[in-house]
């Protein structure tokens, strides 16, 4: 059976109108779950300090041993909802066993995990955390402080706070290794340009194997915690780099030496044959 264009066309037009309205209804559901995941029935006011942190401010970074002293004050709760529930989660109270301090309007009260707010009457629920940044072995994310809100059961984050902590040793251990690859890399540029000008590069491509399996000991230390351990064959990567990289100029230098040498033979060879082609020529003449 035929089916006409006209059918065609109000068929077509059927089809994009349902997917349409499909379309619609699935980004009203989403736009929806996205406003539920973002309300905050609350304003948050957050204030961190770090005693003894003047070594990482410029990547970020909280010293291991560091005082964290963390300060979230909870204010303007919403009305048209009776209580909400916070939970709290922090490296201090999981590790350390040291509970946040809570107070409302002024008054201490009890840790406890939900914390329960009364909307109506609570104006201000302060939150405290002090304790040491951990000893780590390589840099780790930890968590200080995560507050979340709870409404009817329907859960909202409220503050998450996250940093990165490292130790002069693992400062120094990233250092030397990004130093180690970039000798690789410029090691590496400068054995691929002698090879394809046709240069002998065995000696520096041995080298370059030593330095590669150094620095490949140099980030597995590191990954398993051993920053002495990397450091060490950190620099030794650096120093077969560094070599490789020597030798292969060394080997494109001497060719060039060789070539200019053979062309200063050649011109000899070619001034000894002009000089005896001429003294032939003034024998054939008879002038000696």
């Amino acid at each position: 059976m035929r089916i006409t264009l006209k059918k065609k066309l109000l068929f077509s037009l059927i089809l994009a109108f349902f997917l349409m309205s499909i379309c619609m209804s699935v980004g009203a559901i989403a736009k929806e779950q996205a406003n539920l995941q973002e309300s905050k029935f609350v304003e948050v006011a957050t204030k961190i300090e770090y005693k003894d942190y003047d070594f990482f401010n410029s990547y970020g970074r909280v010293k291991n041993g560091s005082v964290v002293t963390i300060e979230v004050v909870l204010t303007n709760f919403s009305k048209p909802i009776d209580k909400s529930d916070l939970t709290f989660y922090s490296y201090f109270l999981e590790k350390e066993n040291i509970e946040p301090t809570i107070s409302v309007d002024g008054k201490s009260k009890e840790y406890k995990s939900p914390f329960t707010v009364n909307h109506g009457r609570d104006k201000e629920v302060k939150i405290l955390v002090r304790g040491k940044a951990p000893e780590v072995k390589k840099i780790e994310n930890i968590t200080f402080l995560n507050i979340t809100q709870g409404v009817k059961g329907e859960y909202c984050s409220v503050e998450s706070i996250k940093r990165a902590v490292s130790s002069e040793i693992i400062e120094d251990a990233i250092i030397a290794i990004d130093e180690a690859r970039e000798k690789l890399n410029s090691a590496n540029w400068t054995i691929a340009n002698a090879t394809e000008k046709g240069t002998d590069v065995s000696e520096a491509d041995t080298t370059f194997e030593t330095a590669s399996l150094y620095f490949k000991d140099a980030e597995e230390a590191y990954w398993d915690g051993w920053p002495k351990e990397s450091i060490e064959a950190a620099t030794n990567a650096s120093y077969y780099a560094k070599l490789a990289k020597q030798k292969a100029e060394s080997a494109v230098g001497a060719k060039k030496h060789i070539s200019y040498g053979g062309l200063a033979v050649v011109a000899i060879i070619a001034i000894v044959v002009i000089v005896l082609l001429n003294r032939q020529r003034q024998k054939k003449r008879g002038i000696y």
